[in-house]
């Protein structure tokens, strides 16, 4: 049976806040001249990004689109948005803050997209490919150290089992006829991701093929942006079926309930939340503290939305 050796590709980068010349230069480069592509194109859309540096001059390459929404529309909808004006065939988002090391990287999509071909023929299978995500060997900035020590001793090295949306390849006909989509009502940061792939009931497949994340945040966005993300999963974990098997903090979260010690933890974070707020914005922070930050939060948030429904 003849298998097509070559494949259509749309690259979409959701902006914010972020140069992302460099990116798009080194995404084209692998792409213009690869026998692989039969047609290729890369959109990047600015989600009401305050400062877009010099983003528009992406449009001097060829097969290049760029647009500014003055409103910033949320992680969700922007992919959504993106999905839907694609082109081609297969879709590889990549967030903005990434940086291409290896010059194999397109190829190994392209490799996930034919190998899928061949082994699905005449079957749509909701399956998308994810790669990984890794960190400079050193923190940039003191400032950025817990995010840093984060995604590179525990983010990094969970990947293989952890689906983020950090960059993967995935069919555009998933959107366009099977109704997949991230979910619009998720307005604020965290979990977008993992929501997706559980709603839409899809199997994401790792491979090899890293990528760096280079916007890391000061240590104290981090903890913002985290309780961000645990709030959300609070207010979906009713919602989607089968959250409690996949979020490891929710089933902590049931073992301590189990063993009656929610009050008591509460009550250590509370006491010494500042202590270790103080500890996780220094340039040492722990990352067991910053485990237990995340628990006594989690717990925190849970009490008080059960109080306000009671």
């Amino acid at each position: 049976m003849f298998v097509n050796t070559s494949i259509t590709l749309s690259i979409l980068i959701p902006c914010y806040n972020w140069d992302v010349y460099q990116l798009v230069d080194s995404l084209h480069s692998l792409c213009a001249n690869n026998p692989r592509l039969k047609q290729f194109e890369i959109i990047c859309a600015e989600d009401g990004s305050t400062f877009t540096f010099n983003n528009k001059k992406i449009t001097t390459f060829s097969n290049t689109k760029y647009r500014i929404l003055k409103n910033n529309i949320g992680r969700s909808r922007i992919r959504n948005l993106m999905a839907r004006e694609a082109k081609y065939i297969w879709l590889l988002f990549i967030d903005c803050d990434s940086k291409i090391t290896s010059k194999s990287f397109i190829n190994k999509y392209i490799s996930c997209a034919i190998n899928h071909k061949k082994n699905n023929n005449k079957t749509v299978n909701k399956h998308l490919y994810y790669g990984s995500t890794i960190y400079p060997n050193r923190a940039p900035d003191d400032k950025q150290t817990l995010h840093w020590k984060y995604g590179k001793e525990i983010e990094s090295k969970l990947k293989h089992i952890n689906f983020s949306s950090h960059h993967f390849l995935i069919q555009k006909i998933l959107f366009k006829n099977y109704n997949i989509k991230f979910d619009e009502s998720i307005k604020s940061y965290g979990y977008e991701d993992v929501f997706f792939i559980i709603n839409n009931q899809i199997k994401a497949i790792y491979i090899k093929n890293p990528a760096f994340h280079t916007g890391l945040k000061n240590s104290s966005k981090f903890i913002k942006d985290t309780e961000s993300a645990l709030q959300n999963l609070i207010l979906n974990q009713k919602s989607i079926y089968q959250l409690d098997n996949k979020i490891k903090i929710i089933r902590i979260s049931k073992l301590i309930s189990s063993l009656f010690m929610t009050n008591i933890v509460t009550y250590f974070f509370l006491i010494f939340k500042k202590k270790i707020t103080r500890n996780l914005i220094s340039k040492s922070p722990s990352l067991f503290l910053f485990q237990f930050y995340k628990l006594g939060f989690f717990l925190l948030e849970k009490k008080r939305n059960l109080s306000k429904e009671s």
